[in-house]
């Protein structure tokens, strides 16, 4: 086989994982073109010679594949993948990979348990208090972990890891998922509106899909337990991000913890800044040392297997 052409796409802020990347795979067999700021691969010189593609969030649907009538892979360094048009590769006979490993699982789970532990424990209300120079006063308004009933909402691999280490932890696990989950003494599955109004914590660990767009509204959120905790930890769009500043909604809930937005990075702007009870990071909570490690050691093996004409260690198979 003969060199091949890789190109290898992503935003300004992406650049050194990008250029390590490129430098990794680049042999007498792949010429590779980094390229930043791309809305669209096709945008690329010589984007019609191109064999594989590696995207870090550029989206590429039909349109842009028919333009690249050569490709053969598309690999995507993180585990989500919106934007990339899986169905319509598969139809071409172009393979796919995704960042599946499980440092980001993991990495995920463990930042779920920061936010209900930091939420439970008004960690936030303690250092404020000690900048301030104030001591504690009245009832105190931490609460244990111990005795909370968990509702999550999917039961994919961040959902079945973050059960996993909650184990030991004394809670009520309630699961919706829309199939029938394994039968575990670790879990209850129920119906969404069950899970809402039964608990005391709320994670949606779902992809963003037409049918989970906007899943959590905002009469679902008034309709989860008064006081209850928010976490999202999965796509911004998965809750009704507007309604989440509303005051009916903001009164009702406890701490609302966000870690994604509809838009990333969160302008300085937007009214979730402003919420009574929240804890906001710009979707890096989760990005720890091992999970880029692991994402960086999973793209570089798919992007050889797929220079090399071989099956790619985290390929989705059609119809996944």
């Amino acid at each position: 086989m003969g060199s091949q052409k890789i190109l290898i796409a992503g935003p300004a802020s992406a650049q050194v994982f990008l250029e390590k990347l490129a430098s990794a795979v680049a042999s007498d067999e792949a010429r590779v073109d980094l390229q930043f700021g791309l809305a669209s691969p096709a945008d690329a010189p010589g984007w019609r010679e191109t064999q594989i593609f590696v995207s870090f969030g550029v989206p590429c649907g039909r349109t842009d594949m028919d333009a690249a009538p050569g490709l053969t892979a598309i690999v995507t360094p993180s585990l989500g993948y919106e934007g990339i048009d899986v169905d319509a590769a598969h139809d071409r006979g172009i393979a796919f990979a995704n960042g599946r490993v499980a440092e980001n699982f993991e990495s995920v789970a463990e930042a779920a348990m920061l936010f209900m532990l930091t939420a439970l424990y008004r960690l936030r209300d303690a250092e404020d208090r000690l900048d301030r120079g104030e001591t504690r006063t009245g009832p105190p308004r931490a609460r244990m972990l111990k005795g909370k009933t968990v509702g999550i909402i999917g039961y994919g691999n961040i959902a079945k890891t973050l059960i996993e280490r909650l184990q030991g932890w004394e809670t009520r696990i309630l699961v919706s998922n829309r199939t029938k989950v394994p039968p575990s003494m670790a879990l209850e599955q129920t119906d969404l509106d069950t899970l809402l109004t039964q608990s005391d914590i709320v994670l949606p660990l779902l992809p963003l899909t037409p049918e989970t767009d906007n899943l959590l509204s905002r009469s679902r959120l008034l309709a989860m337990k008064p006081g209850a905790i928010l976490i999202n930890l999965s796509r911004g769009a998965i809750v009704e991000e507007s309604a989440l500043s509303d005051p009916d909604v903001a009164a009702h809930l406890g701490t609302i913890a966000l870690d994604v937005f509809v838009t990333e990075p969160l302008p300085l702007e937007s009214p979730l800044r402003g919420l009574p009870d929240r804890l906001l990071t710009n979707h890096e909570i989760a990005h720890t040392q091992e999970n880029l490690g692991a994402l960086f050691a999973m793209a570089v093996a798919n992007i050889r297997a797929a220079i090399a004409g071989a099956e790619m260690p985290t390929a989705l198979p059609a119809g996944s």
